[in-house]
């Protein structure tokens, strides 16, 4: 089977695993803390560390098979055609920095080499980063990263709303507007009578702190918040599997 081939569907395994990992578990999440003694109430964001490092771990796989997968389509189109071992060593798909530099610094070798067909088909692929592909270029540029750090998937929470907080906790601040909930410690925080000393101490459960959390029930989507904080992150990875795939079909029919 094609070696790029084996390498999409290895990353479209691992979209799967994320996916169904995302539905499972939670690598955020988002509560309410109340201090019954203090009638201090707060909401606030909590990652779950072993979650959203695995989530990490599988995106890093995920884009690394789908740079793999360019970089053995493009060997395969073109090695016979390297004038030298050195040059056959350096082989690798292309990504620039500009339209211009690609038509001067890649065209004219390997992709002219091997047919016009096959250099026009590369150049529709527009693998630059000025004007150019960005989906490639991003699919490169995280698997660099990726190769220095984790990936790590932030939650994104602008979808709650006060209302929809209200819903759930009824004293709530209303009335709030122009704002965003995000996952920094406490995002809202409000008074209310604090329980009398008397009730916190008869109490028949509860935490010797007298702090209670709750958690509520609020969309929270996971996003690659470096990459782009307005999509959720299986979008992106969705469309990233998608330009892999349409750049090895339009190099290998170029063949």
């Amino acid at each position: 089977m094609d070696s790029a081939v084996i390498k999409i569907k290895r990353a479209e395994k691992h979209y799967t695993e994320l996916a169904e990992l995302l539905t499972k578990q939670k690598p955020f999440r988002y509560f309410l803390e109340t201090n019954f003694k203090t009638g201090e109430k707060a909401t606030f964001a909590k990652r779950n560390e072993e979650i959203a490092s695995y989530a990490a771990i599988i995106i890093g796989d995920l884009i690394h098979n789908l740079r793999a997968a360019l970089d053995h389509t493009y060997w395969e189109c073109t090695e016979r055609f390297a004038k030298s071992e050195g040059e056959r060593s350096k082989i690798q798909f292309p990504i620039i920095s500009t339209e211009k530099g690609f038509k001067e610094s890649v065209l004219p070798g390997l992709p002219s080499r091997v047919s016009g067909l096959f250099a026009s088909a590369l150049a529709s692929l527009k693998p630059y980063r000025e004007d150019g592909n960005h989906c490639l270029c991003l699919i490169h540029d995280l698997d660099v990263v990726d190769k220095h750090k984790l990936l790590i998937p932030t939650g994104n929470f602008t979808k709650v709303s006060s209302a929809m907080i209200r819903m759930q906790v009824p004293d709530f601040p209303s009335g709030i507007i122009n704002c965003s909930f995000g996952n920094c410690y406490r995002d809202v925080v409000w008074q209310v009578p604090p329980m009398p000393w008397a009730l916190i101490r008869n109490k028949a459960t509860g935490p010797a702190s007298n702090v209670v959390e709750k958690e509520l029930d609020v969309p929270v989507e996971i996003v690659l918040a470096d990459v782009d904080s307005s999509r959720p992150a299986l979008e992106v990875l969705q469309e990233m599997i998608a330009t892999t795939k349409e750049a090895h079909q339009v190099l290998k029919s170029a063949i």
